[in-house]
């Protein structure tokens, strides 16, 4: 008998979850978790191109596709985030904009993440007089969270938001 009723409790969560996403689309995203989803993948970025050019190696062809592959595997992630975000309510898309505007902010003063940001500005650093086009390749890491933001990128990268149909 007890068996029935945790089949019947069961069957209720599913029906109620199901008629919740039915009615919504989806159940509700918590901000500050999508927010720090997309922090989480900025940093990953930073810390996926710190280990690629490691050691500064010369921009060639092949360095040059690790590090578009990092931006790519990055935008796709954050794109599928900004769709979450796109159909939040205003007041939870400023919390998310808040959110990771605020930990963006202070990257280089977190016990976690400041050495990820230390090593991003090294390998800025090591590029920026040299092969301009490869320069902009890492430059363009530091502004990844704006894929989160439809809007932002639209304003920013009207082509990019063309190419991701947003």
């Amino acid at each position: 008998m007890q068996f029935m009723m945790s089949r019947r409790g069961m069957l209720s969560s599913i029906v109620a979850t199901t008629v919740l996403v039915g009615a919504t689309g989806a159940l509700a995203a918590d901000p500050k978790e999508i927010a720090n989803q997309v922090y989480q993948a900025y940093v990953e970025a930073m810390t996926r191109t710190n280990a690629a050019l490691e050691g500064f190696p010369e921009p060639t062809p092949e360095i040059a596709e690790t590090v578009d592959a990092i931006k790519e595997d990055s935008v796709t992630k954050l794109v599928a985030l900004g769709h979450e975000i796109a159909a939040m309510s205003d007041a939870d898309r400023k919390t998310v904009e808040g959110v990771v505007s605020s930990s963006v902010s202070s990257i280089h003063t977190k016990p976690e993440t400041k050495d990820v940001y230390a090593g991003y500005q090294a390998v800025w650093g090591a590029y920026v007089g040299g092969d301009q086009e490869f320069f902009n390749k890492i430059k363009s890491l530091n502004i990844l969270t704006q894929y989160a933001f439809f809007d932002l990128l639209r304003k920013q990268e009207p082509e990019e938001a063309d190419r991701l149909g947003v």
